[in-house]
């Protein structure tokens, strides 16, 4: 099994009150933790358009793989998650399961990467949310999945789905807007998916998954007015 991160340690907009050293000090603490939890395989994907600073991260982990992919960030930070990992999936090893973890999150006492091989059937194994309902959600800050490819198919049909779901009939809202579309043509969405939303309709409908009351993961949440610890 491999760690793979994803991650923005500078970003282009000011998305919360963490400056830039704040989130590469919080990283290395990702990658220290993956260590300590036995991943001797680590991958970290950050598509910051400034240069980071790597030399700081492989102190954490002289063999971590990084690879900055610098791309133009869109106010759905879900899109851009799922375009950096899509840019950067051919990197990974095929056949091997991956856990995937947002950076600035880190595992708790209690995680074990295990929990996967518990579950050798399911393609994703993570936290849902009211699953039982029309609208759920799955969260992306850390999950495991079944291999590189289940992952990219998953992502391709997410960034699909993002874009596309503005333009469909989820409601009376969404009727009003299209009759308004017709008459009116608008370019762009005026609404997006969260990538948790997708990934959620998506994982429902195409494959195998086993949802966990606990992932023993841990960090800050990248709140905008108040600084707070997170845990799930």
């Amino acid at each position: 099994m491999v760690a793979v991160i994803s991650s923005t340690l500078i970003p282009q907009k000011v998305y919360s009150l963490y400056s830039a050293d704040e989130r590469l000090t919080q990283t290395v603490t990702t990658i220290e933790k993956l260590k300590e939890f036995g991943f001797e395989k680590i991958y970290l994907f950050d598509n910051s358009i400034q240069p980071i600073n790597t030399e700081r991260l492989k102190q954490a982990d002289g063999n971590i793989f990084i690879h900055q992919t610098p791309q133009y960030s869109f106010e759905n930070k879900g899109l851009n998650e799922a375009l950096l990992l899509l840019n950067n999936i051919h990197l990974i090893p095929t056949d091997t399961p991956i856990f995937k973890i947002s950076g600035r999150y880190f595992p708790n006492p209690g995680f074990s990467k295990n929990t996967f091989l518990k579950h050798p059937d399911k393609d994703f194994i993570g936290i849902g949310y009211n699953f039982n309902k029309r609208i759920c959600n799955f969260s992306t800050k850390a999950y495991f999945v079944k291999n590189a490819s289940v992952l990219q198919n998953t992502l391709h049909l997410a960034v699909e789905d993002m874009i596309a779901y503005s333009k469909g009939i989820h409601g009376i809202k969404s009727i009003v807007n299209s009759v308004y579309d017709a008459f009116v043509p608008q370019p762009g969405t005026n609404f997006q998916l969260s990538l948790e939303q997708s990934f959620a309709r998506i994982i429902k409908k195409k494959y195998t998954y086993e949802l966990l009351t606990e992932m023993h993961i841990g960090g800050f949440e990248a709140g905008i007015t108040v600084k707070k610890k997170f845990s799930e």
